[in-house]
């Protein structure tokens, strides 16, 4: 039995990752309050969901120009070697090194909302945080610690 456990255990966050994967609205059935997506200058939560939903859905279907629609540019890529990425064209070249397993994860996490107008992704060893520009959610910034 308690090999069943351990097994199960090991297991858990792949299925949550391919969960969260596979079904881009259903992580957000518990998101951000109303009240908190206004502190981040939203109206509604809608354009939140529907931001998770593409950035989902690109990344799942390695869909690099869906990915590289959804970022503010310049973009600094925060790692070990920091990666300056000046366009969209610059972001697809770069993809698969800026693509880790890690910032999947954070990607499957629920959005945080602060009331300081901060939107973020957090995963155990990267974030991405995003920018309200005039109502439109954009990814500002991220941060990679591997």
């Amino acid at each position: 039995m308690s090999r069943l456990i351990k097994t199960i255990r090991l297991l858990a966050p792949a299925l949550s990752l391919a969960m969260a994967l596979a079904l881009p609205g259903a992580a957000l059935a518990q998101g951000p309050s109303k009240a908190e997506c206004a502190s981040a200058g939203l109206k509604t939560c809608k354009p939140l969901e529907e931001f998770t939903d593409k950035l989902r859905a690109a990344v799942q279907g390695n869909d690099k120009d869906a990915v590289a629609a959804l970022i503010s540019y310049p973009i600094n890529i925060q790692r070990k070697e920091d990666l300056e990425i000046k366009d969209k064209e610059a972001l697809v070249q770069h993809y698969d090194t800026i693509m880790t397993k890690s910032l999947r994860d954070a990607i499957a996490q629920e959005p945080f909302v602060h009331p300081r107008k901060i939107i973020k992704f957090v995963g155990e060893k990267a974030e991405i945080w995003l920018d309200v520009e005039k109502g439109r959610l954009l990814i500002g910034t991220i941060i990679i610690e591997e």
